[in-house]
């Protein structure tokens, strides 16, 4: 198993850059983050779906940053359902 050190030495270096990838997404984290904030001050009203659009911002932007860092996914179909579903739930 002397390839193990190899593998773990590229998935280590991929999760370290994760940090410095996701801080490009500060416009988006700070409209959701906004959003959140104004509907949990006093009087403002958090219910299901109230800052959606800013989370998916926020999402698309972390998935495209993470496919970048670790490329293409090939997933089982049910893997794939089951985040398509996900996503499909956050939307309603």
């Amino acid at each position: 198993m002397s390839g193990t050190g190899a593998v773990w030495g590229r998935v280590r270096s991929r999760i370290q850059s994760f940090p410095e990838r996701l801080a490009t997404c500060g416009v988006e984290a700070a409209a959701y983050g906004k959003c959140i904030q104004a509907a949990t001050a006093p009087g403002g009203d958090l219910r299901r779906n109230l800052c959606a659009k800013e989370f998916e911002a926020l999402r698309n932007c972390f998935l495209a940053v993470v496919r970048v860092a670790v490329g293409p996914c090939y997933c089982s179909p049910l893997l794939s359902l089951a985040l398509a579903d996900s996503a499909g739930s956050l939307r309603n």
